[in-house]
Formats: C-alpha cells, structure tokens, sequence
C-alpha cells in the first residue's frame, strides 16, 4: 500500500524517540496499532458490505432480464390447462364405466 522502506522506517522511529521520549515511546507504538488495528477493521468491513450491495445488484439485474423466463413460465401454464382438463375428463370417464 505505502511504499515505505527500511531507512524511512528507521527515520521516523528516530523522530517518534526524540518527540516522545524513549519512556512513552512504547506505549505511543501500542496506542498507533490499536487504531491502525481498528481502521483496517472498518475499512474492510465496509468493503464487504460494498460487495454485498454490487451482489445484490447484479441479482437484481439478471432477474429483470429473466422476463422471457417468466413469459415462458406463463406459457406453460397455459398450455398445461387444456392437457390436465382432458386429463380430468378422462379418468371422470373410467369411473363412471
């Protein structure tokens, strides 16, 4: 992510000793983690719920352009009555035989 290297690294541990004082200076470092620790959290948790909303786009996207699906679906429902009607007739016929 940051293109930090070992000597610019080392200078800014040099300038955190001379600011803080070698006394705080650890507890500076674990309060900085801490919050770089959380950050990171944050930033990936809303990440993944970035994702989960494209998700749930393209979802509803590809449902919308299953319409010809539905129109399909439709069809065949209708072509299925007229079969199960004479479906029904014919077996009203065997039991009344």
């Amino acid at each position: 992510m940051f293109d930090i290297g070992f000597w610019e690294l080392s200078l800014v541990g040099l300038i955190a000793l001379l600011v803080i004082g070698p006394e705080q200076l650890p507890g500076a470092i674990r309060t900085t983690a801490f919050w770089l620790r959380r950050a990171r959290n944050v930033a990936s948790t809303m990440r993944a719920e970035v994702e989960r909303e494209l998700a749930l786009e393209e979802v509803k996207a590809s449902l919308e352009q299953d319409i010809p699906l539905q129109e399909l679906k439709s069809l065949e429902k209708e072509l299925k009555q007229p079969l199960e009607s004479s479906t029904d007739k014919i077996s009203r016929n065997d039991n009344l035989s």
